[in-house]
């Protein structure tokens, strides 16, 4: 069967392109640890049939002249490495190694297969399940679809019952979904929003420089807070009638603001693209980035700060299916979507409470494919583990310390978001890091004999740490 390529595809392919064969950025990848005697050949079993249901990831990419299509060929044979790292003397640190390396391998798109499993045994009844994809064929939303669908089969056929068959929907029908959109009037009035929107070309406020090109790999810090923080966020949403998500997407905006003293804030906010059932059934590459335009002052009171993001995040899902791309050649921009954003913020809210059996699994992510030059990823996995925090950056524009500084100084103004008043202004919430207070707010000295006023004061200071 050969197939066009949906319009999120044709702009990964010609990226790729410029990018060179051996370009490994654009990959989605996780991995989930399963805890229990696990039936390793259940497993593989269970894994080789969800591959098989997947139209998406039997395709290889054919140029002809000007023209790219997908052809649709099952893949006749394909490994399933069983990686024993029981003898390493750190078994997870060599899985993690293991990992690493094998995320960061280009994927042919001419010869495939776009996708990578492998499950490791660690030992002592611990496995970790990895799989990877190439991001012209899956996000991480479809990542998600295959890991559910995974642990169901797998718990069918351990308990010897019948599993319900390809609940998925097929590349086809995902294709034809994108060519309908594409010549409706729905992308019409979708292209006069985003043009009005942008309209005066806004300056992009940046927390990072731009950089020069893509990198080979990103670099992250990850931080984890707890449910009881979660469900902190999620009462102060309820109040505020907004989903919990857009309570850490009006914190990058508000931090955005207060790291730049910009009152026109604009961030990058990927979105599934998938607002009708078919797609959010059918795995492939669907997702879009697309600006959020937020105006903010200092001394907008928190709660109306959060009516207003909502208010915007509305507005883009309700057009959530134009293509970034396509608005950024609408308005003849320079640069790329994604790379326009510094930083995006990308909440991703699944039903990742797994189980295999009787056996529980925990998922964790490695990549979602090209992040821009700083990336804030919020996960919820729903499965009362409360929610992860990945900061990804390009190493060209950000050390790792500054990364961490900025993922330390956004979950304290996370915090303060949730935590403050209403009616408390934004200028309120902290920032600080507890080096920066350290270094920004010493230790009072001995009052001075003579009374000294303010200039003083400052110049005293001013002479003691010139810096």
């Amino acid at each position: 069967m050969i197939l066009p390529l949906s319009a999120a595809q044709r702009e990964i392919w010609f990226a790729e392109q410029s990018l060179g064969s051996k370009n490994s950025v654009y990959k989605v990848g996780e991995y989930i640890r399963i805890n229990g005697p696990l039936d390793r050949a259940l497993f593989e079993r269970a894994v080789r049939q969800v591959i098989d249901e997947v139209d998406a990831l039997h395709v290889r990419f054919t140029e002809s002249g000007d023209e790219v299509r997908q052809v649709v060929r099952r893949v006749p044979d394909w490994t399933l490495p069983r990686v024993d790292l029981r003898g390493a003397p750190d078994p997870f640190a060599a899985a993690a190694a293991w990992m690493a390396d094998d995320i960061r391998g280009p994927l042919d798109l001419a010869r495939g297969p776009l996708f990578r499993h492998a499950l490791l045994d660690l030992g002592g009844n611990r496995h970790i399940w990895y799989h990877s994809y190439h991001h012209i064929v899956m996000d991480a939303y479809s990542a998600q679809l295959i890991a559910r669908r995974a642990a169901t089969v797998y718990t069918a056929l351990a308990a010897g019952r019948a599993c319900e068959e390809r609940p998925f929907g097929s590349l086809r029908r995902l294709l034809d979904s994108d060519a309908a959109y594409r010549s409706s009037e729905q992308l019409a009035h979708d292209r006069g929003f985003w043009s009005g929107l942008l309209a005066d070309r806004p300056q992009i406020p940046r927390i990072v420089p731009p950089s020069r090109g893509t990198p080979s790999e990103f670099q992250r810090t990850t931080a984890r807070l707890p449910q009881a923080r979660l469900d902190r966020m999620q009462e102060v949403a309820r109040r505020a009638r907004m989903p919990w998500s857009q309570l850490a997407i009006a914190a990058t905006a508000a931090y955005v603001h207060r790291m730049t003293g910009a009152r026109d804030v604009v961030v990058g906010l990927p979105v599934a693209a998938r607002p009708e059932i078919v797609l959010r059934r059918t795995p492939g590459m669907m997702s879009n980035v697309l600006p959020l335009r937020v105006p903010v002052r200092p001394d907008v009171p928190a709660g109306r700060f959060l009516a207003e993001v909502s208010d915007r995040v509305r507005d883009v899902v309700a057009h959530q299916r134009y293509r970034g791309e396509d608005l950024y050649r609408d308005l003849d921009l320079p640069g790329t979507a994604a790379g326009r954003y510094a930083p995006l913020v990308n909440v991703m809210s699944f039903d990742y409470a797994l189980q295999f059996g009787n056996l529980p699994a925990t998922v964790h992510n490695l990549s979602s494919g090209l992040v821009g030059d700083l990336t804030i990823a919020v996960w919820d996995r729903r499965d009362g583990s409360g929610l992860q925090v990945d900061l990804n950056a390009h190493p060209e524009v950000c050390s790792h310390s500054e990364l961490a500084g900025h993922q330390e100084r956004f979950l304290a103004l996370l915090g303060g978001l949730t935590d403050t008043d209403p009616d408390a202004p934004l200028a309120r919430l902290d920032l600080l890091t507890a080096d920066e207070r350290r270094r920004l707010l010493p230790a009072p000295a001995p009052a001075p004999a003579v009374r000294a006023c303010l200039p003083e004061l400052f110049e005293a200071r001013a002479a003691a740490a010139p810096d």
